[in-house]
């Protein structure tokens, strides 16, 4: 059965010169005029089902200069997007009256519902004066900076905003990126207002960082989000926060302090051990770029060079995805000189798309961007990842300082291969947690094979809301689907057909215990425990995830307290241990079971229906 499953995932071989994994299509998507950009970010702002795109301009807007403005672009769900920038209130747009900013004036686009109302709000990051635009739900914008008291400061020069439910409560709060003052910390105060706790919160940073941007994440596996900053030129600074009520710098202590140029980022587990790895921007000539892998002890190792990707240039926008479906996550990274360094002029280079070799071969990554049609020497700065036509696989959009937009369609399911391609996407819905569900873990199983999801949206100069996004090869079903929100609680899907678009909302599965146990290798691992079917008619089997061998001792339980079934399992190895219950003799109703191996306890309830 293993090795059934493992094929099922070696599907897919590097795209040759007769297929190329993308072809640019930026005139036919409309795209092509948007020129002088720095960041790209993507939401469904008109909620019509399909993700718009919005782009940053990089200069002080003049009305009569559309290179000067940003660019709000409408889907239109037949292959191409509409300008709606005027439309949706954006016909008057930024313009710094004090200094001159040498990147740019505009810089980062972060989509964000902080209110909740279920209506994609947008921050944007500039120099001097930041804005926040509130979605009023009719397709139009209103600017609520003021009242909601995001301003920044009149001397500060932003770069990104980064929407996070630091305090877990439910909403949004934002922090914004700096690069030439200390970093700012909002907290959402639930009235459409925002208090600035920078300080209290131990979230002030070095007073001399140039951050580009941010992320957040639970590097300590503690269900508490923690913070990484991208310093240009210093070392990275890494917020800890073990309390849930104040941070600590704690870069040298994970070991990702990199004291290169770093601009961006992106998140996802590489290697499919579960735990979520950083892989870094830099100017390469200055530093080469880091691959922090998560060693699972709040201790992370730098592979880059070991896997092939130290060098993507200049670097600025990454993101890490599976674009040929085969259930490992590829790389891509965009590059683009803005001055001389050392007294020498940086070349132009492409940009880089690494394809994963995990499933083919070992833990690597192997250049084809030329191979794979991902090309350009446009300097580019954002990156975002997307399904622009809702074909399953995930399409590119490229924001360029000195040319038009690039917009890659990716043709792993439109390819005319033997090859499978299967895949899924997931919709997220936060009721308790944030609506955009921002901070979410997903993780899908196929027989014994897990593959894991980090939902966050962030990038350097944006931040989307989009689909969680799977490939996985040949596999024609999802054994299961767990979801982890920052409640702590996780929740459970079985038997999902593959190839669909669909929607979860918090609250809507089968809640499942998920407990921190020890690895005997000293990383982190996950014990799980879980009933499937449950509720069930007949019989039902007892699943457990274990990291210790031993026997397992089973016991069901009616409502009254009485011992009903009772056996024993054996495990040999650390893995999954499967018992099945057989319950036609009793009648339907509610029942527990309680497993013991060790000084462990596992219980949890079944729900036995009529029929």
């Amino acid at each position: 059965m293993k090795n059934l499953i493992l094929l099922a995932f070696l599907v897919f071989v590097v795209q040759n010169a007769n297929a190329q994994a993308f072809t640019k299509i930026e005139i036919a998507a409309n795209l092509a005029q948007i020129e002088n950009t720095n960041g790209v970010a993507v939401a469904d702002y008109d909620q019509d089902g399909d993700l718009d795109v919005f782009f940053t301009g990089i200069k002080n807007f003049q009305p009569n200069d559309q290179k000067t403005w940003n660019h709000l672009m409408k889907n239109n769900g037949d292959g191409s997007f509409s300008d709606a920038t005027i439309e949706a209130g954006f016909g008057v747009q930024y313009i710094n009256e004090g200094l001159k900013a040498e990147r740019g004036e505009k810089m980062g686009a972060s989509w964000g519902d902080y209110d909740n109302d279920g209506f994609p709000d947008i921050f944007l990051a500039n120099s001097r004066f930041d804005q926040l635009y509130h979605n009023n739900g009719n397709g139009t914008f209103t600017d609520v900076t003021a009242q909601a008291g995001v301003e920044g400061c009149n001397v500060c020069y932003s770069s990104s905003g980064l929407w996070w439910d630091h305090d877990r409560d439910g909403d949004l709060d934002l922090y914004v990126s700096v690069l030439n003052n200390e970093n700012i910390m909002y907290r959402n105060n639930g009235d459409g207002t925002f208090t600035n706790i920078t300080e209290s919160a131990g979230l002030k940073g070095a007073d001399n960082a140039i951050t580009w941007s941010s992320v957040a994440i639970d590097a300590g596996k503690d269900n508490i989000l923690d913070l990484y900053c991208l310093n240009d030129t210093q070392e990275n600074e890494f917020f800890e926060n073990r309390s849930g009520l104040k941070y600590n710098e704690s870069a040298l202590a994970y070991r990702i302090a990199d004291e290169g140029a770093s601009m961006g980022f992106a998140v996802g587990d590489c290697n499919n051990d579960g735990l979520f790895d950083i892989y870094v921007t830099n100017i390469y000539n200055h530093h080469p770029n880091p691959l922090y892998m998560d060693l699972g002890n709040r201790r992370y190792a730098n592979k880059a060079k070991e896997y092939g990707v130290e060098d993507t240039g200049w670097g600025w926008g990454t993101q890490f995805f599976d674009f040929d479906h085969d259930g490992d996550e590829d790389l891509a990274a965009v590059n683009g000189p803005i001055d001389e360094l050392y007294g020498d002029v940086q070349p132009d280079i492409d940009n880089f798309l690494f394809k994963n070799m995990l499933l083919e071969e070992e833990m690597r990554f192997e250049n084809i961007s030329t191979a794979s049609g991902f090309a350009g020497k446009a300097k580019s700065k954002g990156l975002e990842v997307f399904d622009y036509d809702m074909d399953g696989d995930l399409d590119m959009v490229v924001a360029n300082m000195e040319e038009g937009a690039y917009f890659f369609e990716n043709n792993t399911v439109k390819n005319d291969d033997p090859t499978a391609k299967n895949w899924l996407e997931i919709k997220l819905e936060g009721t308790v947690s944030n609506r955009d569900a921002f901070g979410t873990t997903v993780k899908i199983r196929m027989g014994d094979k897990w593959l894991y999801r980090y939902h966050h949206g962030a990038a350097v100069f944006g931040q989307s809301i989009k689909p969680v996004h799977f490939g996985v090869g040949a596999a024609a079903m999802i054994d299961e689907i767990r979801f982890t929100w920052l409640t702590g609680k996780t929740e459970a899907l079985y038997d999902i057909p593959v190839n669909q678009i669909m929607n979860f909302k918090e609250g809507s599965g089968v809640e499942v215990q998920e407990e921190t146990g020890s690895n005997p290798n000293g990383g982190a691992i996950v014990e799980q425990h879980f009933a499937k079917p449950n509720p069930f008619h007949e019989v039902t089997t007892l699943h457990f995830e274990l990291a210790n061998i031993g026997t397992m001792r089973l016991k069901i339980i009616s409502a009254m307290g009485q011992v009903v079934y009772q056996t024993t399992g054996e495990l040999q190895e650390p893995g999954i241990l499967e018992i099945p219950w057989d319950s036609a003799e009793l009648s339907a109703g509610i029942y527990f079971y309680e497993g013991k191996m060790g000084d462990k306890r596992f219980v949890g309830k079944l729900v036995k229906s009529s029929k």
